[in-house]
C-alpha cells in the first residue's frame, strides 16, 4: 500500500534579511532567550532575537562552524581549528586542536549529547577550495578536554543530533545521499551499530544541518531544493516545508515553548540572475510548524 503524501506547509517568515554568504549553526540559548547563528567563512557569531531584531555580532579570528552554549555560561565554538571558548570580552582560547598545524581543513556544525560532549566534523579543502573527499573525521571533545577522533573518511560533515530517549545519534556526511544512523552509548559517549535513512534527492541536491522534534522525527535543511523536510525516524518524508531561497542550511527548535523553527541560509554560489530571483539567499527565516524541539545541552568542557 503507497504511503501518504507528505503534508506541505506555508513558507516560513523573514526573521533577518542577513543577505550572507553562507549562514549555518543555528542555537537556541535558553537562559539569553536568543538565538546565535555563525557566519562560517567570515569568523562571525550572531545573535539574534525571535522579534527578528539582531542583538549583537561577535568576531572571530577563525571560521567557525558551531556556537554552542557552555556550561559555565561561555560560548564553545568548533573552528577551524579546532575546538574553542570565547570568554567575557569576547577573548579567543583554544580547547582542543583536532587536526595537525597546518592543516587544510576547518570545522563544520556540531552539538553537545546529553553528557556535555561537543561533537563537531570537519571538512577537507582542496586546492580550488572545495571540499575534499574522504578528507575530514568527525571528533568528540570530552568534558575533561580531551578530543576523540570518532569516525574517519568524511567528506564534508554536516548536521547532527540524538534521538529524544538518547540511544541513535543521527549524522549528516552531505556528500552522500543519506542520513547515517548510530545507537549511542551515552554512558560511554560510544557509537555502535549503524544504519542508513535514505532520502531519496533529486540531483544537485544535498542534505544540510538538522535537528530532531519531540516526536523524534528528523528536520532536514535541504539544500539545493529550497525545502526543509521532516522524516520519520524510519525514513518516511512525513512534511515538506518550501523555504523561499534554494539553500537553506540548517534549523533549530527556538522560543520559550520550543516551538519556532529557525531556519539558516547561504547566497553563496548563487548567480546575479539567481539572486535577482531569490534577494533574501542569505536570511534567516522562522515558522511555527506544529512540532516542537528540545533545549540544547550544554558543553561541559567550557
Amino acid at each position: 500500500m503507497p504511503s501518504a503524501s507528505p503534508r506541505r506547509l506555508p513558507p516560513p517568515d523573514l526573521l533577518l534579511d542577513a543577505r550572507v554568504d553562507l549562514g549555518e549553526g543555528p542555537m537556541w540559548h535558553p537562559a539569553r532567550r536568543l538565538v546565535s547563528w555563525v557566519e562560517l567563512y567570515e569568523g562571525r557569531v550572531h545573535w539574534l532575537r525571535l522579534d527578528g531584531t539582531a542583538a549583537w555580532t561577535l568576531d572571530v579570528p577563525r571560521r567557525v562552524g558551531a556556537a554552542v552554549p557552555g556550561a559555565d555560561g561561555t560560548l564553545v565554538l568548533a573552528a577551524d581549528e579546532g575546538f574553542a571558548r570565547l570568554r567575557e570580552g569576547d577573548s579567543y582560547e583554544l580547547l582542543a586542536p583536532v587536526e595537525p598545524a597546518g592543516a587544510d581543513s576547518f570545522m563544520n556544525d556540531g552539538k553537545c549529547d546529553a553528557s556535555g560532549r561537543f561533537w563537531a566534523g570537519t571538512v577537507g579543502v582542496r586546492e580550488d577550495g572545495l571540499a575534499a573527499d574522504r578528507a575530514g573525521a568527525l571528533y568528540c571533545l570530552e568534558p575533561d578536554r580531551t578530543v576523540r577522533r570518532v569516525l574517519s573518511g568524511v567528506s564534508l560533515s554536516n548536521g547532527m543530533d540524538w534521538s529524544p530517549d538518547g540511544g541513535t545519534f543521527y549524522y549528516v556526511d552531505s556528500r552522500l545521499s543519506w542520513i547515517d544512523a548510530f545507537t549511542f552509548d551515552l554512558a560511554a559517549g560510544e557509537l555502535g551499530g549503524r544504519r542508513s535513512i535514505e532520502l531519496g534527492l533529486p540531483a544537485g541536491a544535498f542534505v544540510d544541518g538538522m535537528c530532531v522534534d519531540a516526536d523524534g522525527c528528523l528536520w532536514t535543511a535541504i539544500w539545493g531544493t529550497g525545502e526543509v523536510r521532516r522524516y520519520t525516524p524510519a525514513g518516511e518524508l512525513d512534511t515538506v516545508l518550501p523555504v523561499p531561497v534554494t539553500q537553506p542550511t540548517s534549523c533549530v527548535f527556538a522560543g520559550d515553548d520550543l516551538d519556532v523553527l529557525v531556519i539558516t541560509s547561504a547566497r553563496r554560489t548563487l548567480t546575479e540572475a539567481r539572486l535577482e530571483r531569490e534577494p533574501h539567499a542569505g536570511g534567516v527565516f522562522a515558522c511555527r510548524p506544529g512540532s516542537s524541539g528540545f533545549p540544547p545541552h550544554p558543553c561541559r568542557a567550557a
